[in-house]
């Protein structure tokens, strides 16, 4: 299982701004690749790290928000030549295709499968297994992700909830950390949150992305490295284009 970091920004002044790409995640695992929250830009980072689209099996979306669908249809596109190679399958939550739907009906039918993802169900593409935790408390309906039977979690924009841990427990973690301190207002992972979450999981690595504009400001590699000495655990700052073999 091979995963590459398309792009580390979070919330909207960083993609806005560009400061880091916003291209999402590009997830492989034997012949089968996943591309997952392509952002603003996503099509434009695939092409940069020499990723052809159109060999794609298939595209996640975790949830409508435009810092990780703004490219779903481009990416459709790429993945189906246009239409003109129906192929891959479409993850995505409800809302994303129905109340104010950020997949432009005319390319619905260009993959061949378009699924609605469920709360704490399991799916498969080709080589590649995953489930999703329970829905995310966040402005849309969004969920966290398990790959690979626990190889690989990835907890996705949401408020802290007790039972977060649990609910992505994984030997390798992802965790979108968008705020350096917490605001209860706003439902996304601030640094604490992120702490809480590793000691409870103890995975062999954490790995924080999808920075906001306060973690930037404070240097994500140092926050990091931090992060690590208080925890003993090894945690990382993902970095645009860094790629992880799990």
């Amino acid at each position: 299982m091979k995963l590459t970091f398309m792009g580390t920004a979070g919330a909207r002044f960083m993609v806005a701004k560009q400061f880091l790409a916003s291209g999402g995640l590009f997830l492989e695992e034997g012949g089968t690749r996943l591309c997952m929250d392509p952002g603003p830009g996503a099509v434009v980072q695939y092409a940069k790290r020499k990723v052809d689209a159109s060999r794609l099996d298939g595209i996640l979306i975790s949830h409508r928000h435009l810092d990780h669908c703004g490219d779903v249809n481009v990416m459709i596109e790429a993945m189906t030549e246009g239409g003109f190679r129906p192929r891959g399958t479409l993850f995505c939550p409800s809302d994303a295709l129905d109340s104010d739907p950020v997949v432009l009906q005319y390319l619905r039918g260009f993959p061949r499968e378009l699924v609605r993802l469920e709360p704490a169900t399991g799916y498969q593409l080709g080589e590649i297994s995953f489930r999703t935790s329970p829905r995310h408390p966040h402005g849309a309906e969004t969920y966290g992700f398990i790959f690979g039977d626990g190889k690989l979690g990835w907890v996705t924009d949401s408020g802290y909830y007790e039972g977060i841990a649990e609910d992505h427990r994984a030997e390798v973690l992802i965790i979108h950390t968008v705020l350096m301190d917490c605001r209860p207002e706003l439902p996304h992972l601030c640094i604490a949150d992120a702490e809480r979450i590793i000691r409870e999981v103890k995975p062999r690595l954490a790995v924080l992305t999808h920075f906001g504009m306060t973690v930037w400001r404070a240097h994500p590699w140092e926050v990091a490295e931090a992060l690590a000495q208080r925890t003993g655990i090894e945690v990382k700052a993902a970095r645009d284009g860094m790629t992880l073999e799990v």
